[in-house]
C-alpha cells in the first residue's frame, strides 16, 4: 500500500477498514476514541481513523499494520476460490498485523475459552499491574516483568483457568532461549515448539503463528470456522485444518481471515 509519512503521521493512498483490522480477532489491545480507534502493541500508542495513522513511532506502526506489503495480488489470488469471494468482498480492508511474539503468546493463551470484552479487560488489568507506565498508558510486560508475576496474582487480575498457564509460560519465555528459536524456526517446527507451552492447543498455536511470527501457511479453527468450514467428512478442527492449508496453501492464514469476517458479519 502506498503511503506517506507527514511529521509524525502516516497518511495511506486510501482509507484503511480499522473497525474490521482491529476486530477481527488478531489483536486486543485498541479503544475505540469516537472518531476512529486508539492502537496500543508493546510500549508504542497510535491513533487510527481513515486514511490516518498517528504516532511518535511511525516505522514501527508502519511495520505494525504491515504497509509495504500490497494485498491486492493475494486477493486476486484467493479470489480464485468462489466461496472466499463474499468475504474478500466484506473484508476486502483486513491487513495481517505484525506483533509483537511475546505479547501475542500470552493474548492468545488469555483467549482461551473467552470472549473479546473480557480478554481486553484481563489483558489492561495485567499491563496496569507489571507493565511500565508510558504516561496515559501501560505498555505490555517484557518477559522480565511478567515472570515476576505469580500464579495467585493472575488469578486476582481474572485470568480464571489460565492463571498457572500464564505463570507457567512467563517464566519459559523469560528463562529459556524459546523466543529467539522460534523466531528461525519453520512453520512446522515453530507449530510444535508452541505446542510444547502450557496453556496452548492447535488453535491457539496457529492463532500465535499467523499474527506473531507472521507465518501464513497455517489455518486456526475456532468455533467461527469450524461452523463455516466443517462438513460430513470434515466432522472435526484437525480435519478442517488439514484441508483448508491444502487447499490455501502459502496464502491460508489470509484465506482463514476473510472466512472469519465474512462468517462475523453474517
Amino acid at each position: 500500500m502506498k503511503y506517506i509519512v507527514n511529521g509524525n503521521t502516516i497518511i495511506t493512498e486510501r482509507p484503511l477498514d480499522f473497525k474490521a483490522i482491529l476486530t477481527c480477532g488478531q489483536t486486543f489491545r485498541f479503544v475505540s476514541d469516537g472518531s476512529g480507534y486508539e492502537v496500543f502493541s508493546g510500549k508504542y500508542r497510535a491513533k487510527v481513523d481513515g486514511d490516518r495513522i498517528v504516532t511518535d513511532q511511525t516505522d514501527y506502526f508502519i511495520n505494525y499494520f504491515d504497509l509495504d506489503t500490497d494485498y491486492d495480488e493475494f486477493t486476486k489470488a484467493l479470489g480464485k476460490f468462489d466461496e472466499l469471494k463474499v468475504g474478500i468482498e466484506a473484508g476486502k480492508g483486513i491487513r495481517i498485523l505484525r506483533q509483537e511474539l511475546f505479547e501475542v503468546i500470552i493474548d492468545f493463551i488469555i483467549s482461551a475459552n473467552n470472549n473479546i470484552p473480557r480478554i481486553k479487560g484481563i489483558i489492561e488489568r495485567i499491563c496496569a499491574f507489571c507493565g511500565s507506565d508510558m504516561g496515559g498508558y501501560f505498555a505490555f510486560p517484557t518477559p522480565e516483568q511478567l515472570a515476576k508475576v505469580s500464579i495467585d496474582r493472575f488469578r486476582m487480575l481474572g485470568a480464571g483457568f489460565r492463571d498457572a498457564y500464564l505463570g507457567k509460560t512467563a517464566k519459559i519465555l523469560y528463562e529459556t532461549d524459546f523466543l529467539t528459536k522460534i523466531g528461525s524456526a519453520t512453520t512446522e517446527d515453530a507449530y510444535n515448539m508452541l505446542l510444547s507451552l502450557p496453556g496452548i492447543g492447535p488453535k491457539v498455536a496457529d492463532c500465535i503463528l499467523l499474527f506473531g511470527l507472521g507465518k501464513w501457511d497455517c489455518f486456526p479453527v475456532d468455533t467461527w470456522i469450524f461452523k463455516m468450514c466443517g462438513s460430513e467428512t470434515l466432522d472435526t478442527p484437525g480435519k478442517v485444518r488439514s484441508y483448508y492449508l491444502q487447499r490455501y496453501g502459502a496464502l491460508a492464514g489470509l484465506a482463514q481471515q476473510y472466512i472469519f469476517y465474512g462468517a462475523r458479519q453474517k
